[in-house]
């Protein structure tokens, strides 16, 4: 094993032992179950607009023009549920997720998968989707999951355009609030996330605990 790798691993296993161990999911985790990714998501909605997706580096900006021309959301709405209510199943890193003794879960992806590994692993889950759900806490729940970018069950919240992410933390502020709270007093597994300016659905895998 690398040595960054195996003192990834060692550094993780102990905020695991000393209940500290939180995660950080991106849809590179979700893509293996059957749903796509933002270049497809985009793709028809690109082609209307008489766009090539693939020539695109900004798809926040993509969706915030087909707004702008469309006046409404009612067609990427209505893609995000044709895309992400597919029945799809959690995949095996899912349900191996789901066994650690993780206090939260911090996720961009809409659909419902690491909800369900956590229920087939039965284990309580508290969701926090919107900011009222802030003001309610599940009684003896073993993991808090915070949808940080909304669910497919509110499509019309669902933060997607270049607008949500510019009025994010006046729409959103406790979900910041929170995550900058646990990024200094939890450690933070990322898993299928690049980094990259654009959401992207990379394989970006690692851990680290701010200070």
């Amino acid at each position: 094993m690398p040595v960054k790798v195996q003192a990834l691993c060692e550094a993780y296993q102990k905020a695991l032992d000393e209940g500290v161990a939180a995660a950080f999911v991106g849809a590179g985790l979700s893509v293996p179950a059957g749903f796509v990714d933002w270049k497809e998501l985009l793709r028809e909605i690109a082609a209307e607009l008489d766009l090539n997706v693939d020539e695109e580096s900004d798809l926040i900006a993509l969706a915030q023009y087909h707004y702008n021309q469309a006046r409404s959301r009612g067609r990427i709405n209505q893609k995000l549920i044709e895309e992400y209510t597919k029945g799809a199943t959690p995949t095996e890193n899912h349900h191996l997720l789901a066994t650690l003794p993780l206090s939260a879960v911090w996720t961009t992806n809409y659909d419902h998968l690491i909800e369900d590994a956590f229920h087939a692993a039965q284990k309580r889950v508290d969701k926090k989707v919107a900011q009222a759900d802030f003001a309610l806490t599940k009684p003896k729940r073993d993991v808090v999951v915070y949808k940080m970018h909304g669910d497919i069950d509110r499509p019309d919240d669902a933060v997607l355009t270049k607008a949500d992410y510019e009025q994010y933390d006046d729409k959103r502020h406790l979900f910041s609030l929170q995550l900058k709270g646990d990024l200094l007093s939890k450690t933070l597994l990322f898993l299928g996330l690049s980094f990259a300016k654009t959401p992207s659905r990379g394989w970006t895998i690692g851990a680290r605990r701010a200070s």
